[in-house]
C-alpha cells in the first residue's frame, strides 16, 4: 500500500510540476492551458491574481489584506479581554476603573522610561504569554474605548454556516419542537425559524462545529460594534476560535493565489514575455 501511495503522490507531483498541464479558468468557466494564453490574456490573468491578493478597496479587500485585518481584530479582542482581566479578575488595589488604569500606566511609564510600543509585561507581571505581548499602546486605546470597531464584514454568514453546528444536550432539548400533528420537527428547520434564516440556507451538523448559542451570537453581531459593547463570551469566542479559523481559511486562499501567480510568472518566462 505504501508503494502505491508513493506512486500516486509522485504522479500527482509530476502533474503539478508539468508546465504544460497548468490551466487558467476563464471568466466563462472554461479552463485553458496557461501555455495557450496570449500575452494579453496572461497579463489579464496576472493582474486578476494580484487584485485578489492585494486589492486595496476597503469594500472588496484582497485576501492578504483581509488576513491583516483579521489579525488586527484578534489583537483588539485580546486587548479588550486583558483590560477586563485587569479590572475585574486581578483585584489590584486602586485599579477599579479605566481612569485608574490610565493613571497607573502613566506613572509606570514615567518612572521606568517605558514607551507605548513596549509590551504590557514591562508594567504587569504574571500575565499569560498571550496577554504579555500586547503593547501598551493597544491597552491605552482599550482604556479610552478607542480600539478599532469589529469589522463584521470579515465574518460572513457563509463562513459562519460553513463551521457547522453541534448541539449540546440542553440545546437539543430546547430545540425540540413538534408540528400541528404532533410529529417531531427537523431541528435544522427549527434553527432556521428561530434565527429568521432563509429556509433555503444549508445547515450541517459537525462534531467540531459551533454550539447553537455560539452560532446565534455570531449571526447577531452588528456591522461594526465596539469591542467594549460586546460580551466577554463573544469576544472570547472570536479570539480563541473564530478569528483563528478565519485566519487559517484566508491563509489557504493566499497560498492558492500565490501558487497561480508563480505559475503565471513561469509561463510568461517560458514564452519570453516580460
Amino acid at each position: 500500500m505504501s508503494d502505491l501511495a508513493d506512486k500516486l503522490t509522485k504522479a500527482f507531483d509530476d502533474r503539478e510540476n508539468d508546465i504544460n498541464r497548468w490551466v487558467w479558468k476563464m471568466s466563462n468557466g472554461k479552463e485553458v492551458r496557461m501555455m495557450d494564453l496570449t500575452p494579453e490574456q496572461l497579463q489579464h490573468a496576472y493582474s486578476h491574481v494580484l487584485e485578489m491578493l492585494n486589492n486595496k478597496d476597503p469594500y472588496h479587500p484582497g485576501v492578504q489584506r483581509k488576513r491583516d485585518q483579521v489579525r488586527k481584530m484578534w489583537d483588539c479582542a485580546n486587548t479588550e479581554l486583558l483590560l477586563r482581566h485587569i479590572l475585574y479578575d486581578c483585584n489590584v488595589e486602586g485599579l477599579k476603573t479605566n481612569k485608574d488604569l490610565l493613571d497607573y500606566i502613566s506613572a509606570h511609564k514615567q518612572a521606568n522610561n517605558i514607551s507605548n510600543s513596549d509590551p504590557v509585561s514591562k508594567i504587569f507581571s504574571g500575565l499569560s504569554e498571550g496577554y504579555g505581548r500586547i503593547t501598551i499602546d493597544y491597552l491605552l486605546s482599550a482604556c479610552l474605548d478607542a480600539l478599532p470597531a469589529f469589522n463584521k464584514k470579515l465574518l460572513s454568514d457563509k463562513f459562519i454556516l460553513s463551521l457547522g453546528i453541534w448541539l449540546t444536550d440542553q440545546e437539543k432539548k430546547d430545540l425540540t419542537d413538534y408540528d400541528a400533528n404532533g410529529k417531531f420537527r427537523n431541528r435544522k428547520d427549527v434553527i432556521k425559524e428561530r434565527l429568521f434564516l432563509n429556509p433555503n440556507v444549508e445547515i450541517h451538523f459537525n462534531s467540531k462545529g459551533l454550539t447553537y448559542g455560539e452560532f446565534r451570537s455570531l449571526l447577531r453581531i452588528e456591522s461594526r460594534p465596539k469591542f467594549s459593547t460586546m460580551t466577554t463570551d463573544v469576544i472570547t469566542l472570536l479570539r480563541d476560535k473564530i478569528l483563528l479559523l478565519l485566519d487559517q481559511d484566508l491563509e489557504y486562499h493566499i497560498q492558492k493565489w500565490e501558487s497561480l501567480k508563480e505559475k503565471l510568472e513561469l509561463v510568461a518566462s517560458q514564452k519570453g514575455i516580460s
